[in-house]
């Protein structure tokens, strides 16, 4: 299905220098619309000193602060009686109110093995923004900070939530040598030596939402973009999408088939939809059916 955003935006130039007006988006179009619940902002923190903002942070809505625990190593070979005792926490205060709340970031899988444990707190009701920062310390080690240099992370808060996602599809991507975009994509999708060797590995999608991806400053950070897959009909996963830039009224999020895993574990079907929300919490999936529930999944099949 080809966006009817596209050929929206050649027609309202066309319809200004007149003095008219576009007729509103078509009614099937509106009916699509994801519902929206109380919205859900994550913030992620990466090794290599990176972070991003996916989906606005709203008065009211939840904050997500998911930060990796090898971004900051310091005190993880800290010890006590033959235990690990280290921990990282993050701080969270609203403004300009300053409330101030802050939590573990690490959950125990083992007794020496751990993972990252989302930090949740709600969002005040007279907060403009928010700053984070992050603590490590352990019996053994010396205390660290991460903390912006000093200055803390700092992210806006809305006082509304954006509007939901209206339309997703215009499927394409990239499966050879020239690494370019293509409008269309093949189901299955079939990946031999040839492509795995030589050729790029990447699917990609649109979005619509009205008064975000069309806006005359597009803020992508609102938009929550994820593909959803299954390696041969195990649990679903998820990852997040990248974003591409804007397409006509819309936005790109691609899905890099990376040769790691794909080359080096088993594996011979993946099955995959793409799905996008701006709260969060209800979802627009789109795959071989049309409308935000997407119908059967799409398939990636091994060759090689």
């Amino acid at each position: 299905m080809k966006s009817p955003w596209k050929s929206l935006a050649l027609v309202l130039p066309l319809l200004a220098a007149c003095g008219g007006t576009p007729d509103p988006a078509p009614e099937a179009v509106q009916t699509q619309q994801a519902p929206l619940t109380a919205p859900r902002g994550t913030v992620r923190f990466f090794t290599g000193w990176t972070h991003e903002q996916r989906g606005a942070i709203v008065r009211g809505g939840t904050l997500v602060v998911d930060y990796d625990l090898y971004r900051m190593t310091d005190c993880h070979n800290s010890t006590y009686a033959g235990q690990q005792a280290w921990d990282t926490l993050a701080y969270v205060r609203f403004l300009p109110g300053g409330q101030t709340s802050s939590g573990s970031v690490k959950q125990a899988t083992g007794s020496t093995t751990f993972v990252n444990k989302p930090y949740e707190v709600t969002v005040p009701a007279d907060a403009t923004h928010v700053e984070t920062w992050f603590f490590t310390s352990g019996r053994t080690c010396q205390s660290k900070y991460d903390s912006n240099l000093g200055q803390n992370y700092r992210f806006p808060v809305e006082a509304q939530s954006p509007a939901a996602v209206a339309w997703a599809g215009d499927w394409g991507g990239s499966f050879a040598r020239d690494c370019v975009h293509r409008d269309g994509l093949a189901d299955p999708i079939v990946l031999d030596s040839y492509v795995m060797q030589r050729a790029c590995r990447w699917v990609d999608a649109d979005v619509y939402v009205p008064g975000v991806t069309d806006a005359a400053t597009a803020r992508p950070e609102w938009v929550q973009a994820q593909v959803e897959f299954s390696v041969d009909g195990g649990p679903l996963q998820y990852k997040w999408l990248s974003y591409q830039g804007r397409v006509g009224n819309n936005s790109r999020w691609r899905w890099d088939l990376a040769s790691e895993p794909l080359a080096y574990t088993p594996w011979s079907q993946y099955t995959f939809a793409f799905r996008y929300s701006t709260d969060g919490v209800s979802w627009y999936r789109i795959a071989l059916g049309a409308g935000p529930s997407g119908g059967a999944a799409r398939t990636v099949q091994r060759a090689f």
